[in-house]
This record gives structure tokens, C-alpha cells and sequence, in this order.
């Protein structure tokens, strides 16, 4: 066989391994069914196929129609806020003055002070009062708190906020975890996510849902934290939108349903991140997040922070809909 017949036969098998995959994909598009438990359309092969131009992707799943989509998008939202009342507050094995101590940054007296002066004023931190009592630096409260969560310290640089990380994860999710983006692999396959209050699980697994890679938590000093997120702030393109007083189960579900509409988004991604509920819209190479604080936001100060840029929890009544009318109500 000639090296001319070789490419020839090289070519047409290519070309008909192209026609296999295009086939496959075209009977994969054709024989889909609605993963909608109740869907009109279950026994019907024929507008399946007209109607898989639109509907939305929802855990793996496709959902033909809002009517499909609604009843289990109603579970995951009752799931998710079901999760409140389950947490407890996780105790560390080694408590942090315990630890300065073992570590010998401070002594057993200046301990007692500090915890005597803590229940004097009957609130702060045991760390914010040792600062004061024990000159504890930070850098040497940050190692402790590392070592007592398990987790790394990131050398993290107050004014080198990345711009690429400022839309990364909504504003207000990480000001309620103070938490900020740390470090990224070359891949973007994981994520470092650096903490200074306490290591918030739920906010891990949804960036992970959201971004799909991989997470990982480190410490961080709590000055550079509050430094990077007002860098943030400020450069927020406002790509969200936030409801402060949307907190049962069927009007979220309805405004999560309104929204995919009116974006007409080809999937969503819904995560318990903190005190929110985090749901993302996907369309093309675009998304959009909505939010829902379910609990108190810890950050006392933040609807005074928010800029008019950021279009998130705007009074009265969680106006900022972001273009979308009437998005907490039925259509």
C-alpha cells in the first residue's frame, strides 16, 4: 500500500469516525426523556425532541418545563434549608489558649487574664483579647489557628487582590465566611480558599459545585481577609442579585423558576454556601448568581458596604432584581 493510499484510508477513517460521533450525538439528543417524575411528555418521542432546544439541566438531569423542573427543585431548596437547625457547632479537639500555652507564646497567667477579661466584657474572641493582654502578634495567633484547624497558613498579600478572582464567588458569601479565593492551580482544577473566623464547609462544597474543581482551606491574618475583600468590592462587576426576606421554601422556589426563565438558562447549580443559598444560572459563557441569606450575616456591616455596583439586597423588600420583574412572584 502506497503511503497516497494510506493517508486516503486514514482520511475516510477519520471522517467516519466523525459521522459516528455526530450520529451519537444526534440519537443521545433524539432519545433523552425529562427526568420529571410527572411530565405530560413521558410516553412521547417526538416533542422531546422539538422541545430539547430549551429547558434546563439540574443535577445531571434534564427538565423540559418549568412544571417539570419545579417539584424537585422545591425538594433541594427544602433540603438545603432543612440543614439549619441540623448543625452544631464544631469543638475543637485542642482549645486555642490551650495551644499557645503547649506552643509557649503566652503563660498559664496570661491565659486566665485573657479569659477573665473575655467574660468581663462578655463578648470577643479568647485571640482578640490575648492581642491585648499578652501582646500575641498576629502572625503568631494565625500559626496557632492553623495547627488547631488543621489547615496551612497562606502568606496571603492584603493589596495584591487578583482581578480575575473578584467575580470568582459572589461578594457577599465570602463577606459573611470572611473568606477570600487564595490561590488557583495553573489548571484551575483546585481552589485554596483562605479563612480567618473558622473553616466554613458548606461554602468549600459549593464553590466546588459551582466551579467544579476541587477546594482546599487555609488560614489567613483577618486584616488581610477584610484588605482583599474591599478590594473586591470595589471591583465587583454586580453580577448578582440577593434577597434578604425570601426565606421560605415555595416563594424561593418560585423566584429560582422565574429567573431561569426569564434568563433562559440552560442549567443551574443550587448550594447551601453559609448564611446563603447560592443559585447559579448558566447560559452559553455567561452565568448569573442569585441569593438568599437564610440566617443572620455576621458581617453587621455589609448593606452599608454594598455599592449600588454590587446590586445585591437593595431595600425595600429585596428590590434589586437585576432587570427581572416581579421575580418573586408566579409568572
Amino acid at each position: 500500500m502506497s503511503a497516497t493510499d494510506f493517508a486516503l484510508l486514514a482520511a475516510d477513517s477519520d471522517e467516519s469516525l466523525q459521522w459516528n460521533s455526530r450520529a451519537k450525538k444526534w440519537w443521545l439528543r433524539l432519545a433523552s426523556r425529562c427526568a420529571g417524575a410527572d411530565c405530560p411528555r413521558a410516553a412521547k418521542l417526538w416533542p422531546y425532541w422539538l422541545s430539547k432546544s430549551g429547558g434546563t439541566d439540574f443535577d445531571g438531569r434534564w427538565y423540559c418545563s418549568r412544571g417539570c423542573l419545579e417539584a424537585v427543585l422545591a425538594a433541594r431548596v427544602q433540603a438545603l434549608l432543612s440543614t439549619i437547625h441540623q448543625e452544631k457547632p464544631r469543638a475543637h479537639r485542642f482549645p486555642l489558649g490551650l495551644l499557645l500555652v503547649d506552643r509557649g507564646v503566652i503563660s498559664n497567667t496570661q491565659l486566665r487574664e485573657a479569659i477573665r477579661l473575655q467574660r468581663e466584657a462578655g463578648h470577643g474572641k479568647l485571640g482578640d483579647w490575648l492581642r491585648q493582654s499578652a501582646d500575641l502578634s498576629t502572625s503568631q495567633l494565625t500559626a496557632a489557628l492553623g495547627q488547631q484547624w488543621g489547615c496551612p497558613v497562606f502568606p496571603l498579600d492584603p493589596q495584591a487582590a487578583p482581578v480575575s478572582w473578584s467575580d470568582l464567588i459572589p461578594l457577599p458569601v465570602l463577606q459573611s465566611a470572611s473568606a477570600v479565593p487564595a490561590y488557583s492551580s495553573s489548571d484551575g482544577r483546585t481552589l485554596h480558599i483562605a479563612f480567618s473566623d473558622r473553616v466554613d464547609h458548606t461554602l468549600l462544597y459549593a464553590v466546588e459545585q459551582m466551579l467544579s474543581c476541587r477546594t482546599f482551606p487555609c488560614v489567613a491574618p483577618g486584616a488581610a481577609i477584610q484588605s482583599q475583600l474591599e478590594q473586591f468590592r470595589k471591583l465587583s462587576s454586580g453580577n448578582n442579585t440577593g434577597f434578604d426576606s425570601v426565606r421560605e421554601s415555595p416563594e424561593m422556589t418560585w423566584t429560582i423558576c422565574n429567573y431561569a426563565a426569564e434568563l433562559q438558562a440552560r442549567r443551574l447549580v443550587l448550594a447551601r454556601a453559609g448564611a446563603y443559598i447560592w443559585v447559579r444560572f448558566f447560559r452559553a459563557a455567561s452565568s448569573r448568581d442569585l441569593l438568599f441569606r437564610i440566617l443572620p450575616n455576621p458581617s453587621a456591616s455589609f448593606v452599608e458596604r454594598s455599592s449600588a455596583r454590587a446590586n445585591a439586597f437593595a431595600a425595600p423588600a429585596d428590590g434589586g432584581k437585576g432587570g427581572v420583574s416581579d421575580a418573586s412572584l408566579p409568572l
